[in-house]
């Protein structure tokens, strides 16, 4: 009887034991993480004129009911100086560490210019893609570089997300005639796996000055292409 009574004893000192060694672990670890949220004030994507001064209209971010947005961290590159696409990131945390994020998208164009950016469209019979953002820049001598003569078919289509890893803008030189004719001028530039203009070739192609539009066909290896580079205005 004794010795059941001690037996008795020992386990329900072990198990205070490991209750209160359970208690001090776990003191003050139980409680509930609240996490940021954010949301862009305004547009989402803004056009500005090249040189246009802008003013960011912010966010407004909020934690477990409160206004939290004079903590978000903003970053932002926009240089309204000079055509390109540009972001600017907006991110909140908690006290742990915890984050939300939202952005921005800026354009800068040039409104008087040929050379600017574009919104590319690309269609065969198959395939129909839409909003591939396509620069043209001046060379300087009455010829013009486009950056995608394919207008995104690849980059922002076929294969869109695999850049940079793999180059699939095929970029060609372009001249506009006194009638707004289009042709090319020389071979399209490496692409593809290091395809030297054997593939893609302008056959055809017009530009509009009054909506500053381009319509080319073009021989994609034997395929026929319809690209249309819309300028990217206010």
């Amino acid at each position: 009887m004794k010795s059941k009574l001690l037996y008795l004893m020992m386990f329900a000192l072990a198990a205070f034991s490991l209750t209160g060694c359970d208690d001090e672990n776990t003191a003050g670890m139980t409680r509930i993480t609240y996490y940021p949220t954010i949301e862009v004030l305004g547009s989402p994507s803004v056009v500005l004129n090249l040189g246009e001064s802008y003013a960011d209209e912010g966010c407004y971010a909020e934690l477990n009911g409160e206004d939290v947005s004079g903590e978000v961290v903003v970053r932002s590159g926009v240089n309204s100086n000079k055509v390109g696409i540009y972001s600017i990131s907006y991110m909140a945390y908690n006290e742990d560490g915890f984050s939300a994020s939202a952005s921005r998208t800026v354009y800068v164009v040039d409104p008087t210019s040929v050379a600017t950016l574009y919104f590319g469209e690309s269609q065969t019979s198959t395939r129909h893609y839409y909003d591939a953002p396509i620069y043209i820049t001046d060379n300087g001598d009455g010829t013009y570089l486009v950056d995608d003569l394919i207008g995104g078919f690849q980059f922002n289509g076929v294969n869109a997300g695999l850049e940079p890893s793999y180059d699939f803008h095929a970029e060609a030189v372009i001249s506009i005639a006194a009638d707004n004719t289009v042709s090319q001028i020389g071979e399209t530039g490496s692409w593809y796996f290091g395809d030297r203009g054997t593939v893609v070739k302008l056959k055809t192609g017009t530009f509009d000055p009054a909506t500053r539009t381009f319509v080319l066909n073009i021989d994609y290896g034997g395929t026929p292409l319809t690209v249309t580079l819309r300028a990217i205005t206010k």
